[in-house]
C-alpha cells in the first residue's frame, strides 16, 4: 500500500489540484506537490507513492523518469483543456485510437462493475440513472494494441473510470475533469451523490483502495433502522412490531424508536413487555420534546434549554415507570433544528443526534458543507455530532457512498413504509446486502459509541477520532493496544472531565480537540466519556393551558391520521391540514 500522495503540477497549485489536496488532508493522507520538470520518481521511497495529475502532466512526469524507481500507481483525470487530456491520454496509453467525447444528454444509466469489487469496495456492482456533468467525458475507442482497460465505472456502453497497466505501474484514468470542492455549501435536504458520481466516485474508491495503511478508516460499518412517531404499542399504523420482531431475527437487522417524550405516560405494561423483552433488536431515542413544528430550530439557548431539560426528564420518567432504556439520541421533529442547537443538547447530557436534514434553520449565517456531510458525523456546530440518516427512496447508491465513506448506514422510516407486509423494507434490507461490505446491525446508540475514525502513526500508536460525546473502543490483536483519542472541540473549557471505564482520566486540549491516551488490553475493549458542564439553570419556560391543549390536540390528530385515516387520501389531506394550523402553537 501507498503512504503518500505526490501531485504532478505545472506551476503551483492551483484550481483542482488544490480541491484534490483538501479531499487527501480530509481522508488524512500524506501528501506534496512536484514540478513535472523535477522526476518526482528519482526520490527515494517513490515506491510508496502515488501519483495524482491531469493526463498531460503525468504522461510529461512519466517522460521524466526514464531509469529511476517508478510509482505504486497513477490516478490522471482530465483538464479543462479536453484537447489536451485526450494528448495526454493518447500518451499514456500509446495510442491514438483512444478519444474522449462528451457524454450524451439526459439520463444514461452508470453501472459500478461487479467484477472489480477489490477497487470498488462498497460501490462494486451499483447502477444508477445519472445527468452527467458538462465536466464529465466518456472514453471511446480503445487501442487496438498497448494496454487492455479494465472498466470500473461505466455510462451506457461506454467506460468513464478505467484501470490499465502503464509501465507495468497500475493506472486509473478518470474521464471527468470536475474535482468536488469538500468546502463547498451543500443545499437543504439530503447530499445526493448523483450529483458527483462520475468524479467523486472514482477518486473516493481509488484513495480507499491505496492508502488504507495511512487513511482514516472506520472502526466499523455500524447500521440501525429508526422508525419516527409511533407509540410504544404492537402495532401502529401500518407497522406490525410484532412482525417487525421476526423480520430482525430473520435479516439480522435492528430497529430504533424515535420516541416522542410527550407520549411517556402512555407505554402500556403489555407494551413494556414486549419492548423491554428485545434489547438488542429494539432500541429508543428522543424524538423532540412535545414534536410541535420547529422546536428545535430556536436560535434562543435558554428556549432550547429549557425544551432539552423537559425531554430528558420526561425520558427517566418514561424508562421509571416501564423500565425501558432510552439512548439520550435526539432526533429533530421534521428535521428541523438551528446551528445553536447541538451545543445545547451537548451540555444536557445527549449523546449525538440523528437527522435527514443537514441544514440548519438560520443558514443564511452558517454552512452546511460537503466534507460535513462526508463525514462520520456532522461536526460543524456545536461541535457536537449529527449522524446522517436516508430514506429508501434516496437509493442504494447513497446508501453504498455513506458506506464507502466509513459512514454509519442509518435508515429513516415512518409506518406508511411497512404496509404490504413490509415489502419496501425487505427490499431495501436485500439491497443493502448485496452491497460488498459488513453492516454491524447494533441499537442505535451503540452505533454512535462505536462510531469513529482510526488509523496507525509511526510509532505503532493507534489514533483514534471520536464523534460522540462516548466511545466504544476494541482492541481485536492478541497485544495490548495503545491509543491516542481527540475529540473535536473548540471550547475546551466547557469539558468537566474525561472518563475510562467510569474512572476520571487526564486529557490535554491541542488545535481544537481534546486529547487523551490509555492502552486497551489485548482482546477487550474500554468505554471513555466526555462528560460537559451543565448549562446554568434557567426557570421553567411558561407552558399555557392554551399550549397545553395544542399540543394534546396535534398529537391526538396526528396519531389519529397514522391509525385510521392514513388508509383515505381524503380525510388524512384533512387531517393533516388540522395539524398545520396547530403548528404553530406556543
Amino acid at each position: 500500500m501507498a503512504k503518500q500522495a505526490i501531485l504532478v503540477c505545472d506551476g503551483g497549485l492551483a484550481g483542482e489540484q488544490l480541491r484534490l489536496a483538501r479531499i487527501l488532508d480530509f481522508f488524512g493522507v500524506p501528501w506534496k506537490s512536484i514540478e513535472v520538470a523535477k522526476p518526482p520518481g528519482a526520490e527515494a521511497g517513490a515506491e510508496e507513492q502515488v501519483w495524482f495529475g491531469t493526463t498531460e502532466t503525468v504522461a510529461a512526469a512519466l517522460e521524466q523518469t526514464q531509469g529511476h524507481a517508478l510509482p505504486t500507481a497513477l490516478y490522471v483525470y482530465m483538464s479543462r483543456d479536453r484537447g489536451a487530456s485526450e494528448r495526454g491520454l493518447q500518451s499514456l496509453c500509446g495510442s491514438s485510437d483512444i478519444r474522449l467525447r462528451q457524454a450524451p444528454a439526459g439520463d444514461l444509466r452508470l453501472r459500478v462493475s461487479p467484477e472489480l469489487a477489490a477497487v470498488a469496495g462498497p460501490m462494486a456492482g451499483v447502477e444508477v440513472q445519472v445527468q452527467l456533468r458538462q465536466e464529465d467525458a466518456i472514453l471511446q475507442g480503445a487501442p487496438a494494441q498497448g494496454p487492455v482497460f479494465d472498466t470500473v465505472l461505466s455510462a451506457g456502453d461506454d467506460p468513464v473510470f478505467v484501470r490499465l497497466m502503464q509501465r507495468g505501474i497500475p493506472t486509473f484514468v478518470c474521464a471527468s475533469s470536475y474535482m468536488p470542492d469538500i468546502d463547498q455549501a451543500v443545499g437543504a435536504g439530503f447530499y445526493d451523490i448523483k450529483d458527483h458520481f462520475c468524479s467523486a466516485v472514482p477518486l473516493v474508491m481509488f484513495i480507499r483502495l491505496m492508502f488504507k495503511d495511512v487513511a482514516w478508516e472506520p472502526a466499523e460499518l455500524g447500521a440501525c433502522l429508526i422508525i419516527d412517531d409511533p407509540l410504544l404499542r404492537a402495532r401502529y399504523g401500518a407497522c406490525d412490531f410484532r412482525l417487525l420482531r421476526n423480520l430482525m431475527r430473520q435479516y439480522g437487522f435492528t430497529t430504533n424508536i424515535a420516541f416522542i417524550p410527550w407520549n411517556w405516560r402512555r407505554t402500556s405494561p403489555h407494551a413494556r413487555d414486549f419492548f423491554g423483552s428485545e434489547p438488542g433488536s429494539f432500541s429508543v431515542s428522543v424524538h423532540g420534546c412535545d414534536h410541535i413544528g420547529a422546536e428545535f430550530g430556536s436560535t434562543s439557548p435558554t428556549v432550547l434549554n429549557a425544551r432539552a431539560r423537559l425531554a430528558q426528564s420526561r425520558m427517566r420518567s418514561h424508562g421509571g415507570r416501564t423500565g425501558i432504556h432510552h439512548d439520550p439520541v435526539m432526533v429533530f421533529p421534521q428535521g428541523v433544528f438551528s446551528s445553536v442547537c447541538p451545543k445545547v443538547l451537548k451540555r444536557n447530557g445527549f449523546l449525538a443526534a440523528a437527522n435527514t436534514e443537514i441544514v440548519p434553520t438560520d443558514s443564511a449565517g452558517v454552512q452546511t458543507c460537503i466534507r460535513d456531510v462526508w463525514d462520520v458525523a456532522m461536526m460543524r456546530y456545536g461541535d457536537f455530532p449529527i449522524f446522517t440518516r436516508r430514506y429508501a427512496h434516496h437509493g442504494v447508491e447513497n446508501f453504498a457512498f455513506d458506506c464507502l465513506l466509513g459512514k454509519p448506514c442509518l435508515i429513516v422510516a415512518h409506518h406508511e413504509f411497512f404496509k404490504d407486509n413490509c415489502a419496501g423494507l425487505i427490499d431495501l434490507l436485500e439491497k443493502l446486502d448485496s452491497l460488498n461490505c459488513n453492516l454491524s446491525w447494533r441499537p442505535l446508540g451503540d452505533v454512535m459509541r462505536r462510531a469513529c475514525r482510526r488509523r496507525f502513526n509511526e510509532a505503532g500508536v493507534e489514533e483514534v477520532e471520536m464523534y460522540g460525546n462516548e466511545l466504544l473502543l476494541d482492541n481485536p490483536f492478541d497485544r495490548e493496544l495503545k491509543v491516542l483519542v481527540q475529540k473535536r472541540e473548540a471550547e475546551p473549557d466547557v469539558v468537566a472531565e474525561v472518563r475510562c471505564d467510569d474512572q476520571p482520566i487526564s486529557w490535554t486540549s491541542k488545535a481544537g480537540h481534546i486529547v487523551f491516551a490509555e492502552r486497551v488490553g489485548p482482546r477487550s475493549e474500554k468505554r471513555f466519556q466526555v462528560l460537559y458542564r451543565e448549562q446554568a439553570e434557567v426557570a421553567a419556560a411558561h407552558r399555557s393551558l392554551r399550549f397545553e391543549l395544542k399540543v394534546a390536540c396535534r398529537r391526538i390528530l396526528s396519531e389519529f391520521r397514522d391509525e385510521f385515516l392514513s388508509r383515505s387520501g381524503y380525510l388524512s389531506s384533512t387531517a393533516t391540514a388540522l395539524k398545520t394550523i396547530l403548528t404553530g402553537a406556543r
